[in-house]
């Protein structure tokens, strides 16, 4: 860190009144994002805690740290990005279990029973037929 950044740094620091160390929401707060968020930050390699906490111990960052990581526009625009791209893979993978836990149905007619997938589709021998269409067997 250059001179002018860290006296840039420390004058923020000490204008703010804050302590060396922040816990989960200061931190959240001072960067601008959510609670939740910081621990997605901190998986993906954006935020690193003091110390070498266990998992489930509190988590303490360097606040002068945390204000020259605020100041700098770059790493605000990967780290967004990163929480972005975790709540899209997350939507999609919900999304994937919900369709893939729907009910399948079954129709039995003469001699056979067919499948309905959950969009109302019956799968036949000639590709696909809509619910409600009848089919007649060759075997009369």
């Amino acid at each position: 860190m250059t001179d002018d950044v860290m006296q840039a740094t420390l004058a923020t620091w000490a204008a703010r009144n804050l302590p060396a160390r922040l816990d989960v929401p200061a931190t959240a707060k001072l960067l601008g994002f959510p609670e939740h968020d910081i621990q997605i930050l901190m998986a993906k390699g954006k935020l690193t805690p003091l110390g070498d906490p266990a998992p489930n111990a509190p988590k303490w960052f360097a606040a002068v740290q945390l204000i020259r990581l605020a100041a700098d526009e770059d790493w605000l625009h990967k780290a967004t990005r990163e929480i972005a791209k975790y709540w899209r893979c997350k939507r999609e993978r919900q999304q994937t279990s919900a369709s893939l836990q729907q009910p399948t149905r079954h129709r039995i007619t003469r001699n056979r029973v067919q499948i309905v997938s959950p969009d109302n589709r019956i799968a036949g021998d000639n590709g696909a037929m809509r619910d409600g269409e009848f089919k007649a067997d060759s075997q009369g």
